[in-house]
């Protein structure tokens, strides 16, 4: 299935991004072209080797919620033929206090992530369908593939620092949920990073919430599985 795509287009946060693993070491680069210096068991396993002609819009970035993922697709360029398209998104939104009554943090975990205002999620449901439908329209021929999000505190509610995700916690167990049920319902594809990640956090997370050049990979390697079933 590989072969068959024309462009590749990464929407999402800091699991899709290169600022933490390093230039095109990010899940989103490595999957559209490998870095044989240090990952050589994935050599031609990816997009570009599977067509030279592939070509690849990154539009993650640091730190988005759901309606970052909005302003990315105003960005991203309307391209022809068969389209891969891949979504991180979620964790932001859990941290910054998606689903709760109290006022939004605004940072979390030392990281900023703006003040946008604070959905239900149900709300965030709807606004995730109506993205994919604007997806759908746009590139009428395309593969949707979706990560889930991992737990940084591998089970414990815990952070590496000692700092504590509180009700934070709950919440990434329901937005996983829920994106499993939108998938389904959708017939889009789930990348379980979630359960990939499990057990294993320790080496594959860093800065508390952040994927290492290993977690990078590995995040890859489930998107990989998931377009190649």
């Amino acid at each position: 299935m590989a072969d068959m795509f024309d462009h590749y287009l990464a929407f999402g946060d800091s699991m899709s991004i290169d600022e933490y693993a390093g230039p095109d070491l990010g899940a989103a680069s490595l999957l559209y072209r490998n870095r044989s210096d240090f990952w050589p068991e994935f050599e031609r396993l990816d997009l570009l080797s599977a067509n030279p002609r592939c070509g690849f819009t990154r539009l993650a970035c640091n730190g988005a919620t759901l309606s970052g993922v909005w302003k990315q697709l105003t960005e991203a360029p309307r391209v022809q033929g068969r389209v891969l398209v891949t979504l991180t998104v979620g964790g932001n939104d859990i941290l910054s206090g998606l689903g709760q009554t109290e006022n939004p943090l605004g940072y979390a975990c030392g990281n900023y992530f703006g003040c946008e205002p604070v959905q239900g999620f149900a709300q965030w449901h709807e606004s995730w369908l109506r993205w994919l439908d604007e997806i759908e329209a746009l590139y009428p021929d395309s593969l949707v593939v979706v990560g889930n999000i991992y737990d940084p505190t591998d089970g414990t509610g815990i952070l590496q620092s000692g700092a504590s995700l509180g009700k934070r916690h709950a919440g990434l167990e329901a937005m996983n949920d829920l994106l499993r049920r939108l998938t389904t319902q959708r017939g889009v594809l789930l990348a379980d990073i979630h359960q990939h990640f499990q057990g294993r956090v320790a080496d594959w997370v860093y800065r508390e919430i952040e994927p290492t050049q290993r977690g990078s990979s590995e995040i890859r390697r489930v998107f990989w599985q998931a377009i190649c079933g």
